[in-house]
């Protein structure tokens, strides 16, 4: 953690956490509504909560959100929580469009088994509906010590990739990998049952 301007209290469960790892929720629209702010680029008062579906509950059944924001408020956690969970999920998307670009992710069968092979793949995207040698990449990268992360389908994936369509991708920067794979914890968290 670092400076102590970035240290956050969570509103369902009160534990501190540094503020990039809590989801910020904020008042927008007219009449305002509560509404996440994964990015944290909204301007105005903010309330930090963890990006789950726990402290999203306990947040607004103990009123704390309500006390936060000084109002009258009657948030729908499984809206909000659909609303980040996609925020987030947007984040993965523009991590892997971002990774594409800068040279530190490759797409296709052939490529991530050269990257798995080299162990320079750190984390594999594999698309839902991806079929083949999909569970024989996803076993070795596991073998070597690299992640896997399911997100979106063939098409979606392929055009982050600039391509019709990929069924599999290994992204080769630590830094990156590391971002994906906490997008993608908040989006199953926030997507679990309370």
């Amino acid at each position: 953690m670092g400076r102590t301007d970035s240290i956050r209290s969570c509103a369902g469960c009160r534990q501190k956490g540094d503020r990039d790892v809590l989801l910020r929720l904020v008042l927008s629209g007219d009449p305002p509504e509560l509404v996440p702010d994964v990015r944290r680029r909204a301007g105005g008062r903010g309330v930090s909560v963890h990006p789950t579906r726990t402290c999203l509950t306990k947040a607004v059944r103990t009123g704390a959100l309500k006390r936060a924001f000084r109002r009258e408020l009657s948030p729908d956690v499984d809206q909000l929580a659909s609303w980040a969970g996609g925020q987030y999920g947007r984040r993965i998307d523009g991590l892997l469009s971002s990774a594409h670009r800068a040279g530190k992710a490759v797409a296709g069968s052939e490529r991530v088994r050269e990257a798995v092979r080299e162990r320079q793949a750190l984390l594999l995207v594999v698309a839902s509906d991806a079929r083949g040698d999909r569970d024989e990449i996803m076993r070795s990268a596991e073998r070597l010590g690299g992640a896997c992360l399911v997100h979106s389908d063939r098409q979606a994936l392929g055009r982050l990739f600039g391509r019709e369509s990929i069924a599999v991708a290994a992204v080769t920067d630590a830094g990156i990998a590391e971002e994906l794979q906490v997008a993608a914890r908040c989006v199953a968290e926030l997507a679990e049952a309370s």
